[in-house]
């Protein structure tokens, strides 16, 4: 019986063992840290952090799209011809230099630089479309054009010539957008899309430089005078989507 009574007790200490084991677990995993948590936060304005009506240059629009801005647009110098050539029609290749006829725009540049600078922060894209007018002598009043018997009487004349002009740029440097190389105008004041940039895309600097691939072709006038021809390029650059 004393045996009997021995192997009990032991019996009841692995017992005993086995239930305490889980309770000290039990009890370190209830005495855990405290949790609580708090913010890392900043802000981002739009813009560069200067005044945009002076930073980076060139034309900005208004409202939302006051740090959307065209910095820079070229001039385009196409050199000299003759008479001769004008009367079957010719092509002029661009060349660097300055023109005579400036419009003293802020974007305006003689070293063929086209650039775009979009800091709205505002998820909208953007489009760069382009017009080329008549090509007309210092003599011809531009704003007259639309009426058609000044238009006949310059047309007749010579002091006005048609053509068209084929743009051609490098490659273009966009952080995020796929942009285009070459456009089409015509001495009609319609508007061509030069490049586009969609929603999310296109902010910061996109550049390109014009290329002497850059033709004017100027249609045959018998009429043509030896004087010096120009036409506008009017650059708008504006918002294509609607913000975020």
């Amino acid at each position: 019986m004393k045996k009997t009574l021995f192997m009990s007790a032991a019996a009841l200490v692995l017992a005993a063992s086995a239930t305490v084991a889980p309770l000290a677990v039990s009890a370190a995993e209830e005495n855990g840290p405290a949790v609580g948590t708090t913010t890392a936060e900043f802000t981002v304005n739009a813009g560069d952090g200067t005044n945009p009506d002076t930073n980076p240059g060139g034309d900005n629009g208004t409202g939302l799209n006051a740090n959307l801005w065209l910095v820079k647009a070229p001039d385009l110098n196409f050199g000299t011809t003759n008479v001769a050539a004008i009367i079957k029609g010719t092509t002029l290749n661009y060349q660097n230099g300055d023109v005579k006829a400036k419009t003293n725009d802020p974007a305006e540049n003689a070293d063929g630089l086209l650039q775009v600078s979009d800091n709205r922060g505002i998820g909208a894209g953007w489009t760069l479309s382009a017009s080329l007018s008549d090509l007309t002598t210092t003599s011809v009043d531009k704003t007259k054009l639309t009426d058609t018997t000044y238009r006949d009487q310059v047309s007749k004349s010579g002091d006005l010539l048609s053509g068209a002009l084929k743009l051609q740029l490098t490659k273009p440097v966009s952080p995020n957008a796929d942009l285009g190389q070459t456009a089409a105008l015509s001495t009609d004041n319609q508007n061509v899309t030069i490049w586009t940039a969609g929603a999310n895309q296109g902010q910061g600097d996109s550049t390109a430089t014009v290329t002497n691939d850059t033709a004017l072709t100027i249609d045959a006038n018998a009429a043509v005078k030896a004087a010096q021809y120009d036409a506008t390029i009017t650059w708008t650059l504006s918002s294509t989507v609607t913000p975020n």
